[in-house]
Parts: structure tokens; C-alpha cells; sequence
């Protein structure tokens, strides 16, 4: 019986060695693995210890009310300094840290070797207010190709409960999982701010909204044409006027023709002051197809003549500057032009759009058209657009009509875009089977009226300069010309 209890205490103890051996040999690997945690963590007992509880919690209490007053007082600032570092830290560790294995063997993720498992390293993670960005680093064997699947893409997505997920490929190996924990396009954006200068203007980069990731959303008036379709009150009308509070200091500077091609007598109506006299057909024009042929004939004429004196000169790519504007041609609707205009004007408007969108590009002659109805036999112009944007739409074939085949299979998903969300979008990225989702910006009567005083004002300014070159030193103060001071 003695024998009996002393080997059974034996036991016992040598199981309990083992253990404490086990617990010391994984609070090391945590500690090398992790030396900012362990780092912390030890500060804190080593302060206890040499301070006393009650100075550790007084100062860790003033601690958090000086950060708290910070975050409400510049919580752009707390942002950078602390909410991005705090947050990240939290995220890694609680959210994905905690259940990568489970999540990753459970979504058959794991690549098995003889009796190995080897599962993806997490190498980074950057948290935004919206986002999660995982780098992730593939085992041997295992091909990106397997996370873009939609069912493995969705379960890993349900696996951390994210809201979205984005997967991209960043190098050999290694591949970037974006989770949303929180959508930024839910509420709605402000209209594009005007520059205060020409010099503040990136022709390839213009902002028209914000992207799901909380940065600006932008298009190129360069290079190529644009697209936008979408169904009744989904927000087309945002993107050219957008575009035109983005560059309203550059049609100032006549650097940017506008030309408004306004079917439905309405939408490009408030802005009359923007555009030229005959650079504008819609409301108050009779015969409206008619004037709109005649416009797009000499848009054409000009264009060519345009192309011409480049082809001279040796001139191929175009550049905005005086005396050579940017002729942006922003088309309200295109349907009644292609589909519901009679056959003899359609035709020839057809043959006219063709030209415009083949041979405008190199000239300076860039098309912003928006379309409702995205189907074959209406937007037969579709690939004449090399960048396509689509709104909310009724059903996936719109969809794919709108942006290119399989539009739905790389990710875009109008049809799903509630009518709570106008001006929610998705575009294909430049050489990517991806899509990217933004929103454009909300552009309000008063945004619009502040866009048309913006450009009188600013060229009665520049009127006033010119006349005071041209006079020669006779002084014309502002208000001869009613200028606002």
C-alpha cells in the first residue's frame, strides 16, 4: 500500500513538472515570437511590483482620459498616432491570431505533406477603421488560385465574420486578404470639393467619390472614354458632375471645353452657364435630335482637324493647355441616341460617336456617357468605352451588358445594390479580374449652383486680366465688370 501511494505521488508530481516544463516552453516561444507583447506585459508586472497597484492604476487611469480627450479634441491625429496601432494589435490578436488554425484546417486551406500539416503564415496585419489587410504567405503547394474560389472565399470570410472580403496578389507566395468589418460607403458622400488651383488637378487621377476603402475614387480624362450605367435613380449623374467641380478651375483657364448633350431636357439644365453658346443641346433646343447630329458632326470636323495638325506637327499624345482644351463631351443619356431617336438620325449619330470614341482620344475629345439601359441591342457602343462603370441594376445580365462577361463572376454585383445606396458603383480594375466598389459623390442643386458661380466669378477675374493686358495699363477695377469682391 506504502509502495502504492508513493508511486501514484510520483506520478502526480512528475506530471505536474511536465507541465510547468510545457507552460515554460511556450511562454518562451510566445515571448520570442512575440517580443512587443511579452515586452509589455512585463512592464506592467515589473511596475506593479516596484510601484504598487494603486500608482499603476492612477496613471493608467489619467492615461486613458488625456488619450480620450485627444480622440475627441483631433481624432484625425489620435488616428494616426494611436487608433491604428491599438486597433491593429486588438485585431491580430483576438480576431485572427486566436482561430487561424481552426479556421483555415476547417476551410480546407492546409497543405498535408506525409504526416505534416503545413498551414499559410500570417505575416502582417494593417487594420483601417474599415478593413482588415492580412498578409499571408502560402505553403509550398499551394496556388492562390484556391482563395479566389467563391465558396472558399465566402467560408473563410464567415470564418473571421467579415462583412467582405478582397483577395490580391502581392508577390511569389504571398497573397493579401482584406476582410470589411465595417462599410465606409454606407453613408452618404460629400460632392467633390473644387480645387483651389489648375495645379491641384491630376487629369488621370480626377476624384469623383470614395472607394470601399475609405480612399478617393477616381477616373482618368486621359487615355480613354468613359461609361456609367445604371438604373432610374441610381446616381449617374453624379460622375459628370463630379468631374466638373473637380476641373472647374481648369474650364476657368480654358484648359477644359465642356459639351453638354442633354436628352432628357434636365439634368445638365442648371448648368447652362458651364458650356459654350452651341456647345449645349437640351433644354430650349428645337429639333433636338436633329441639333444633336449637327453638334456631334462638327465635334467630328474639329477633331479631325485637331488630329491633323498633331499628325503634322508630330504630336501623339494629348496634354490640356491653352489654346488646346480638353473637349469633354458628357452625354446625359445615351439611349435616345442609339435606340429611340428616329432610324435616319440614329444612324448617322451612330457613325459620329464611333469616330469621336476611336480617334478622340489622341486629340483631346473624351466622351463621359451615362445609360440606363445597358443591353446589347441599346449600348451596342460598349467596347468602344475602355472604362465602365455600373450603379445599381436590375439583374446580373445588365450587369455583365454593362461592364464585361463574367462581370458578376470577378466580383461585381449590381444587381444586389439597394435603392437606399444611389451612387454605389462597381468597375473593373486596370488589367485585373477584380472589381473595385466605390461611391460617387452626392451632388446636391446647391453644389451645383455653387459649381456655376464658381466658374462666372472666377471668369469675370480672368476677363479683367485680359482686358487690362490688352488696354495697356487703363485701369478696370472689379466691380466695372461686377466682379464680387
Amino acid at each position: 500500500m506504502l509502495n502504492f501511494l508513493f508511486s501514484a505521488v510520483g506520478k502526480f508530481l512528475w506530471w505536474i513538472a511536465r507541465q510547468i516544463a510545457r507552460l515554460i516552453a511556450w511562454l518562451t516561444v510566445q515571448a520570442v515570437l512575440h517580443p512587443r507583447t511579452t515586452a509589455t506585459a512585463a512592464t506592467v508586472t515589473g511596475s506593479v511590483a516596484w510601484l504598487g497597484w494603486q500608482l499603476v492604476v492612477s496613471t493608467s487611469g489619467l492615461a486613458l482620459v488625456a488619450l480620450s480627450t485627444w480622440k475627441a479634441a483631433h481624432p484625425r491625429s489620435f488616428e494616426q498616432g494611436v487608433g491604428t496601432w491599438a486597433r491593429t494589435w486588438w485585431h491580430k490578436w483576438w480576431i485572427y491570431r486566436r482561430q487561424w488554425h481552426t479556421a483555415f484546417t476547417r476551410c480546407d486551406l492546409t497543405v498535408q505533406a506525409g504526416s505534416e500539416v503545413f498551414i499559410p503564415k500570417l505575416k502582417g496585419v494593417r487594420s483601417t477603421p474599415w478593413w482588415d489587410h492580412l498578409m499571408v504567405e502560402l505553403p509550398v503547394g499551394q496556388s492562390p488560385k484556391r482563395y479566389e474560389h467563391d465558396e472558399t472565399a465566402d467560408a473563410l470570410r464567415l470564418a473571421f465574420k467579415g462583412e467582405r472580403i478582397v483577395i490580391k496578389r502581392r508577390e511569389p507566395r504571398l497573397v493579401e486578404l482584406a476582410f470589411m468589418r465595417r462599410d465606409p460607403l454606407l453613408s452618404i458622400v460629400p460632392a467633390t470639393a473644387i480645387p483651389a488651383s489648375v495645379a491641384d488637378i491630376d487629369w488621370r487621377r480626377v476624384p469623383v467619390g470614395l472607394n470601399e476603402f475609405g480612399q478617393p475614387y477616381t477616373v482618368s480624362l486621359l487615355g480613354g472614354h468613359t461609361a456609367c450605367a445604371g438604373s432610374t435613380n441610381g446616381g449617374k449623374s453624379g460622375l459628370g458632375w463630379n468631374i466638373l467641380r473637380a476641373i472647374a478651375p481648369a474650364i476657368v483657364a480654358g484648359l477644359v471645353r465642356p459639351i453638354g448633350i442633354d436628352p432628357k431636357l434636365k439634368e445638365l439644365s442648371q448648368g447652362l452657364p458651364l458650356f459654350a453658346q452651341g456647345d449645349y443641346v437640351g433644354l430650349n433646343t428645337p429639333d433636338l435630335p436633329e441639333a444633336t447630329l449637327a453638334l456631334l458632326e462638327r465635334l467630328v470636323a474639329e477633331m479631325n482637324e485637331a488630329n491633323e495638325r498633331d499628325g503634322a506637327a508630330g504630336e501623339r499624345d494629348f496634354v490640356p493647355r491653352k489654346g488646346r482644351p480638353l473637349t469633354l463631351i458628357i452625354i446625359d443619356e445615351l439611349a435616345p441616341l442609339l435606340k429611340y431617336w428616329p432610324r435616319r438620325i440614329r444612324d448617322k449619330i451612330d457613325d459620329a460617336l464611333g469616330l469621336l470614341l476611336t480617334q478622340g482620344r489622341a486629340a483631346g475629345f473624351i466622351i463621359i456617357g451615362a445609360v440606363q439601359e445597358p443591353t446589347k441591342d441599346v449600348f451596342s457602343i460598349r467596347d468602344l468605352f475602355t472604362r465602365r462603370l455600373a450603379l445599381r441594376l436590375p439583374t446580373e445580365s445588365h450587369t455583365e451588358a454593362a461592364l464585361i462577361e463574367k462581370a458578376v463572376d470577378f466580383g461585381a454585383a449590381c444587381h444586389e445594390i439597394p435603392e437606399s445606396l444611389p451612387g454605389v458603383l462597381y468597375s473593373l480594375q486596370d488589367g485585373a479580374k477584380s472589381t473595385v466598389r466605390a461611391r460617387l459623390g452626392y451632388v446636391t442643386a446647391e453644389d451645383i449652383d455653387e459649381l456655376v458661380a464658381y466658374v462666372e466669378e472666377a471668369g469675370k477675374v480672368v476677363e479683367l486680366d485680359w482686358i487690362r493686358e490688352e488696354l495697356g495699363g487703363i485701369d478696370i477695377t472689379a466691380e466695372d465688370l461686377g466682379v464680387s469682391a
